[in-house]
Formats: structure tokens, C-alpha cells, sequence
């Protein structure tokens, strides 16, 4: 029998309606003790003090999980979010002042003595965009999906802190300073490939002459705009300014005789290079290249003394000249000529360019330099497999093919006899090793996946990829092998691999390029898996135009 108006003690704590039945229709459903509310509880002054008090926002949380926007439990000197994803803990200064300053022992001591980045406010609409965001949203997701975790990242502060910023005068707004500070303490930790972040020098060589130049200012805040644009799509529109200024900066730098002008004219044009290819879908980057390539070739640029500013243009015009012969099947930049007789006596050991181990050599390769100058001959080769017309022209193709393959068996030998590598760096070498392999038995055997062979290459790469840690200096260089390894893979696990292995580094590394390489890979792997579809190639340069795999 019920009694209207009367509500039982859980009914009215969890504010549910009650039939006022004993017991009531809900906590005999529910298998609860259905008890009578007590008197103080049915006073409306008692039950309204006794009520929880409402919980506000976390105004203390640390700066990840800000970032994230996730509620923070504020557990120092690491919460429990960053603990189990294993990511950086750090504390915003307190606002607040102790009357003690000497106090060593309160939180808000801890929280100013912490290592952090600047902040720099950055509006977008009725928003405030915290600058040290990393495009690392779907870590969540990713800490789920996969068994182990990212390496911790060290926080090492940059070699420069907020004074160089400001004393940039090229700086004139806050959106500026925002992508400024963004290259500084994300864009170029994903550009160096060297273990050693206290000599990178994407800060240690391209700061200083920012400073000193609106133009690489400008290039370095188009390319900071092009690591954030994934995560703040509107911040595109001040980069994209910038790019154009830099563009136009060029120019004039072009038209003026002095050797500063030249380098810092070939320096804007090779970071111009890089924000297009990581774009991912812009075809301009081959004629910044060429440029660049104009440029390195002047006799004003030649009479430039030997500087570590003209090391760092040079290795990193030479990187991606390398780089792009994937693209343009054609010979690099550097060399003059794509004929057979290039590949068969003057691609020699004792005629490649001569790398010289430098910290701008380690820090835009990661792995051995020869390697590239490889690729570069393998790419030659796949321009000439149109020319197979007759017997003569397969027996020289064949020939200059066994060349090459001789040349990176020599490359091997050299390598185990002198290299003294860390284990991240020497997994990653294996893995660019097998796929330079891969790509050549492609160019002269064809694109069969169930290859003897390819199933060699594919099961080398994966296995040394798997080893490399997540989030590693090296991992940059695991994009060409996993994107050739991936093309020639039939089984669902492998392309599991390749694909969850591309979407950490779409987080890890943050640049466009790696999303569209995923996307044709996925292209490729929506076709028939036989031999005549997976040519992945035409795919590539029909849909694909403007990816390269650097």
C-alpha cells in the first residue's frame, strides 16, 4: 500500500521518485533495504546543510592534463593521468606568495622550481589556447591500444629560454610569439633525430639567425603553424601570412650580393622546402628544392667559408634531395646526369658525397648518410624501367640493378666493421636497410607480395620497427620502411602493425605527412591483393601527388 507523499532514505538521497510503498517499488526491484527517511532529514534546512557540497572546476590541475582537458587529482609531484600514460608531469607557477619565501617545503616552492615552458595566451574566439598543447590529443587512445608504454620524454629545457624569444624583434604579435614558442619547445624536438636535444640544431643554428632575420622568422613560424594546424586548424591562417612574407623576403635577399644574404635566402628556402612536404598534399616543394639547389650551386654561396650554419643548409638540402627521388624518380639534384653509365661508375663508393659527421649531419639523418646517396641510385634506376624495350636494354638494366645491390652489400660490411650505434638508431638503420632493399627488387622484379623475398624484407622491417620505442629520436626514419613494408603486405596482422605504428606517429611526430601516407596505404589495401593490384605506386602518383616519405 502506498502512501502519497512519503519518500523512502535512498529514494531521496540519489533524488528519485518514490511510490512510497514499504518497501518501495524501486528498492525491492533494486534488492535494496528500503528504510523511512529520519526526521532531520525530512527538514528542509537540515537536508539542504547535510547536502554535498557542489564540485567546481580544478583550477590547480597540472599543465597535461590541462592541455588534455581532463580533470586532474593534482597529486604532486606527478598526478595519476600523467603516471599511467606516461607522459610529463608539470606544474604552472602558484599565483599565490607564502610569507616565507626561503619555505622550501610548500607545494607552490615545488611548483615554481619545476622545469616548464612558456605560456604565451594565443585567442581564438572566446577561447584561450594554452601554447603548450602538443598534438598528442589521442594519447588516451593510444595507451589503451597498445601493451607498452611511450618513452617518458626527458625535460631537458632547450638550449634557450624566454629571452631569446623576446628579444626577437620580428615578433609583433601575440599569434607570433605563440608559433614561436611552439617551434621552440615542439616543432623542433620533432625535427632532430639526434639523441642529443642540448645540441640540436634546428634551435642551436636557426634561432640565432632568426633573430637577426625577418625572413627565417618568418619560414620558422609558417612551419610551426604546419606541426599545430592539426590540432588548431585557425592558427593556419597566420602561418600561411608568414609563408607568403617569407616568399616574398626571398626575393629581395636573392637580389642583394652579400654572402649573409645568400645563406639566409638558402636557409628560407629549404625550411619553405620542408613545411610543404610536411603538408603533405603541396606540389610547390620541388621547385623550392630546385631553388635551393640554384642557390648551393652559386658562386657566391661556394665562397662562403665552411660554417656550421653551411653544414646544416647543405645536409639538409642533401636530405631531402635524396628524399625526393622516391617521388620524382629521377636523379638528385646534386648530379647531373640519370643516364645507366651514372649508376654503373660514377655512383662508386669513392664518388658518393662525402657526409661528414656533424651534429646537423646527425641530427636531420639519424641514421648513416650513405644510405640516402642508395636511395638516390635505386630511384635513378626506376626511371629507366620504361626503357626495357629489347634484350640489350633488360640485360643493362639488370646489370646497373646488381651494382646497386653490390654497393649496399659493400655499405653493410663497412657499417658492421666501424659502427658503434645506439640500439634505437642501429634498429631504425636495419629497417631503412631492408626497405632501400624492397624497393629495389620492386623496380626490377615487380610488385609481387607473395614474393619469397618480399617476405623477407616485410618480416626484417617489422621486426626491427616493433623494436624501436615509441616516441624515440629515431623514429622519423621508420616512415619509408613502414610505408614500403606495408605496400607488400597481405596478411591483416602486418598491416595492423604498420598502420597502429603510423597512427602514434601521426601523434609523436605530429606533421601531416604521416596521416597521408597512412591514407595511401589504406587506399592500396582496399584493393584486391594480388600481384596486378597491388602495384601501389600508380596509386601513389595518381591520388598521392605531394607525399614523401621523409
Amino acid at each position: 500500500m502506498s502512501t502519497p507523499g512519503r519518500v523512502c532514505a535512498r529514494c531521496a538521497r540519489i533524488k528519485q521518485r518514490c511510490d512510497g510503498s514499504q518497501p518501495c517499488s524501486r528498492c525491492k526491484r533494486l534488492g535494496h533495504i528500503c528504510k523511512p527517511r529520519s526526521p532531520t532529514e525530512q527538514e528542509p534546512g537540515l537536508a539542504a546543510a547535510s547536502r554535498r557540497p557542489r564540485a567546481s572546476r580544478s583550477r590547480g590541475g597540472c599543465l597535461s592534463c590541462k592541455a588534455r582537458k581532463k580533470k586532474c587529482d593534482e597529486l604532486r609531484p606527478r598526478c595519476s593521468d600523467c603516471r599511467r600514460l606516461n607522459l610529463p608531469c608539470q606544474w604552472a607557477p602558484s599565483i599565490e606568495t607564502t610569507n616565507d619565501p626561503s619555505d622550501s617545503s610548500s607545494p607552490e616552492s615545488h611548483a615554481t622550481e619545476s622545469p616548464i615552458t612558456d605560456l604565451i595566451p594565443l585567442s581564438d574566439g572566446d577561447r584561450i589556447i594554452n601554447t603548450y598543447i602538443t598534438p598528442e590529443d589521442d594519447e588516451e587512445f593510444i595507451a589503451t591500444l597498445f601493451p607498452h608504454p611511450f618513452r617518458e620524454q626527458q625535460t631537458i629545457a632547450p638550449p634557450i629560454d624566454r629571452p631569446l624569444l623576446s628579444a626577437n624583434p620580428y615578433l609583433s604579435s601575440e599569434e607570433d610569439r605563440s608559433l614561436f614558442n611552439h617551434y621552440i619547445h615542439v616543432v623542433s624536438r620533432a625535427l632532430s633525430r639526434s639523441h642529443d636535444n642540448d645540441r640540436n640544431p634546428f634551435l642551436v643554428t636557426l634561432l640565432p639567425l632568426a633573430a637577426a632575420s625577418d625572413a627565417v622568422t618568418s619560414v620558422i613560424l609558417s612551419l610551426s603553424g604546419c606541426h599545430w594546424r592539426r590540432v588548431y586548424p585557425s592558427i593556419w591562417g597566420c602561418a600561411l601570412k608568414r609563408q607568403g612574407k617569407a616568399l616574398t623576403q626571398v626575393n629581395r635577399l636573392l637580389g642583394q650580393p652579400d654572402r649573409h644574404s645568400i645563406f639566409e635566402a638558402c636557409a628560407t628556402v629549404l625550411l619553405l622546402c620542408l613545411t610543404e612536404l610536411f603538408d603533405g598534399t603541396s606540389r610547390v616543394w620541388k621547385w623550392h628544392l630546385k631553388a635551393a639547389s640554384a642557390i648551393l650551386k652559386s658562386p657566391a654561396f661556394r665562397s662562403l667559408v665552411s660554417t656550421d650554419e653551411m653544414n646544416f643548409c647543405i645536409s639538409l638540402f642533401h636530405y631531402l634531395d635524396s628524399m625526393s627521388t622516391i617521388s620524382r624518380c629521377k636523379p638528385p639534384l646534386l648530379h647531373d646526369s640519370d643516364s645507366m653509365t651514372e649508376l654503373t661508375t660514377s655512383f662508386r663508393r669513392d664518388s658518393l658525397p662525402i657526409q661528414e659527421r656533424t651534429q646537423s649531419t646527425d641530427a636531420i639523418y639519424g641514421i648513416s648518410p650513405a644510405l640516402f646517396d642508395i636511395l638516390g641510385m635505386v630511384n635513378i634506376l626506376a626511371n629507366h624501367r620504361s626503357k626495357r624495350v629489347d634484350e640489350l636494354s633488360e640485360i643493362g638494366f639488370r646489370a646497373a640493378a646488381t651494382q646497386v645491390e653490390s654497393r649496399i652489400d659493400e655499405w653493410r660490411a663497412d657499417h658492421d666493421r666501424n659502427a658503434e650505434q645506439e640500439l634505437d638508431t642501429e634498429r631504425a638503420t636495419t629497417a631503412f636497410e631492408w626497405a632501400i632493399r624492397l624497393r629495389l627488387h620492386q623496380v626490377v622484379e615487380g610488385y609481387d607480395p607473395l614474393h619469397e623475398f618480399v617476405e623477407r624484407a616485410v618480416s626484417t622491417i617489422l621486426d626491427a620497427v616493433q623494436l624501436v620505442p615509441y616516441a624515440s629520436s629515431v623514429e622519423g626514419c621508420l616512415l619509408f620502411p613502414l610505408v614500403i613494408s606495408g605496400s607488400s603486405s597481405i596478411s591483416i596482422e602486418r598491416r595492423m602493425i604498420v598502420k597502429e605504428r603510423l597512427m602514434v606517429m601521426e601523434n609523436t611526430l605530429g606533421f601531416s605527412h604521416i596521416q597521408h601516407a597512412r591514407q595511401l596505404l589504406e587506399t592500396v589495401w582496399g584493393g584486391t591483393p594480388s600481384a596486378s593490384d597491388m602495384n601501389w605506386a600508380a596509386i601513389r602518383y595518381s591520388q598521392f601527388p605531394g607525399v614523401v616519405f621523409i
